[in-house]
């Protein structure tokens, strides 16, 4: 009886270690394909769809709302854009008076005024200064005094200089010309102090006698109509002037794109255009016509175009995201 079962329970332990062998071996395989599943790279679900030869960036309105994306349509330009010009304030020898004592003696100031200093302003035809019993003197001009040579109870000497007097009211300006900005020079342009945001008219007077020091281009001479802080013999200036149109006849509409629209990629500037409802292809925008606040293009963008003014970074990052893997430092 022994004998008969000894077979059988060494087959039952056989078959049990054969179970335990496979079991083994499924776990394992199972292990490894968790690991390969764990390592492989992930890919991120694009978002990118054809279209027209074109790739469109779909962004449904939940998405949307979660980036703030807004937009904004395109209107045809009535502005040009600007081209600057490099200026200076000239002085102006006819516009700078010197007060001088008439005789010798004794200075004072005349009855009733107050002495002034360096950056006071003083009215031509004002009595200023007396010396002993001559009679009171003004200055022929009103403007800034730029020197002052003596105070009143010293002693001075005939002829001797008292006040410098500047007219700094309307400063003359010398513009070197560019032909970018015309083949001659425009009659009103728009002048302002280097650096600053200020602007004022300036009307031409008439070519300069001397070419630009600096570019050696010719130039020309503009009155501002008023003064701005700054604003003496020898400070920079620049000059704001519509640059001539590249629109010939014929050619196509120019729009304006904003600055909000712009997204940089690649060293080149793009906007995202509305080409149906929740789909958005990215467009070059040419930037070698500046205006104040964007870009003059044609022809690229048109009126009506639905350009993205707000969320563009978001949809270039939708647009490229496909292209991450994790893991992958170089990110290609």
């Amino acid at each position: 009886m022994t004998k008969g079962i000894r077979p059988v329970s060494v087959m039952v332990v056989g078959a049990a270690l054969a179970a335990a062998l496979v079991a083994l071996y499924l776990s394992h395989e199972r292990q490894r394909t968790a690991e390969g599943e764990r390592d492989a790279p992930v890919v991120a679900p694009s978002r990118v769809e054809p279209g027209g030869g074109t790739a469109l960036v779909a962004i449904d309105s939940g998405d949307a709302d979660r980036i703030g994306l807004e937009t904004a349509p395109l209107k045809s330009s009535s502005r040009m854009p600007e081209e600057r010009l490099t200026g200076e304030v000239i002085a102006e020898p006819e516009r700078v008076a010197t007060v001088r004592a008439p005789v010798a003696g004794r200075l004072a100031v005349a009855g009733g005024a107050s002495w002034p200093g360096l950056g006071d302003h003083v009215t031509a035809g004002r009595e200023l200064v007396q010396v002993s019993d001559a009679r009171p003197i003004a200055s022929p001009i009103s403007g800034i005094v730029t020197m002052v040579g003596a105070h009143p109870g010293a002693i001075v000497e005939a002829g001797q200089e008292l006040l410098q007097v500047v007219d700094q009211s309307r400063p003359l300006v010398r513009v070197s010309w560019s032909d970018r900005a015309g083949p001659t020079p425009r009659p009103a342009i728009l002048l302002g102090p280097a650096g600053g945001t200020e602007r004022v008219h300036g009307r031409l007077v008439g070519p300069s006698a001397e070419a630009d020091p600096a570019t050696r281009r010719a130039a020309y001479l503009y009155r501002a109509d008023r003064a701005w802080p700054g604003a003496t013999p020898g400070t920079p200036v620049v000059a704001f002037v519509a640059a001539r149109s590249g629109n010939a006849k014929g050619a196509g509409e120019e729009v304006m794109v904003p600055d909000e629209a712009v997204v940089q990629w690649e060293g080149l500037a793009w906007a995202y255009v509305r080409r149906a409802p929740g789909r958005y292809e990215r467009v070059r925008v040419p930037t070698d016509r500046p205006i104040a606040g964007g870009w003059i293009v044609e022809g690229a963008l048109a009126a009506g175009d639905t350009v993205v003014v707000t969320g563009s970074q978001e949809l270039l990052s939708e647009e490229f995201r496909a292209r991450v893997t994790v893991g992958d430092e170089s990110g290609k």
